[in-house]
């Protein structure tokens, strides 16, 4: 199988972009990590890029995706992000991550915070994964649906982010998923999907050839609701040939 990829990274409405897309594919090993510098701290755009860029780079020579590996790589990055607070300039700054790794013909991921991970098969939603955040609690416990997220009070209230603890509490790996042919992914941060519902990255997906087709119709939409001073945008998007 063969991964095509194709990512799309703007600072939106804001004056810097502390969105980083990180990624490399190659011998039916691959990893693709988006990370989400927290607004309000110090130096997102340095924590995001750290936390990207030490992932992908580690993967690559490690060249393994067992649960193990995933949650060591995830700690191994949530203590960096702490190490280089000890500089003043970086005190504070935080992340979100996303992270994919195919190997096998399997398909991995994990995330912390709410940067997002779509998976479709036969061009319809299969597998999001759940972010960390008091909005996803509600929907846990009933108390909002999954769309509701969206509309939410305290959506942007997130319970695990790198750079915030030395302990992450993330103790399992979601299951891989096997990949077949046609198959599509999507890592985004949470600037993107606010604006892209569920349902239009499946309509879009049904008419696009090429990923770089299925970003631009999605950022088309986006860009024709926000309002100007939106948050910094991020997506990579992959169809498995």
């Amino acid at each position: 199988m063969d991964v095509v990829t194709y990512s799309y990274t703007s600072q939106g409405g804001r004056e810097n972009n502390e969105d980083y897309i990180c990624y490399d594919y190659s011998e039916n090993f691959g990893i693709w990590t988006l990370a989400d510098g927290l607004g309000g701290h110090n130096s997102g755009e340095v924590a995001s890029r750290l936390a990207a860029t030490m992932i992908v780079n580690d993967m690559k020579v490690l060249r393994d995706a067992s649960d193990n590996s995933l949650i060591d790589i995830i700690n191994k990055a949530n203590m960096l992000i702490l190490s280089e607070q000890n500089n003043a300039t970086y005190k504070g700054m935080r992340t979100t991550v996303v992270s994919a790794f195919v190997q096998d013909n399997n398909f991995h991921y994990f995330n912390v915070g709410d940067s997002r991970m779509y998976y479709l098969k036969n061009g319809y939603l299969y597998k999001q994964s759940k972010d960390h955040s008091v909005s996803q609690v509600a929907v846990e416990l009933g108390e909002i649906s999954l769309a509701d997220i969206r509309f939410h009070d305290d959506r942007n209230k997130l319970l695990k982010v790198l750079g915030d603890t030395e302990d992450l509490g993330i103790l399992k790996i979601e299951d891989y998923i096997p990949m077949e042919v046609g198959d599509a992914f999507l890592l985004c941060s949470d600037g993107f999907w606010e604006y892209v519902f569920e349902t239009e990255m499946e309509i879009d997906l049904l008419k696009s050839q090429t990923p770089k087709q299925w970003i631009e119709f999605m950022v088309k939409r986006l860009l024709l609701r926000v309002t100007g001073n939106n948050d910094n945008l991020s997506v990579i998007g992959c169809f498995i040939g």
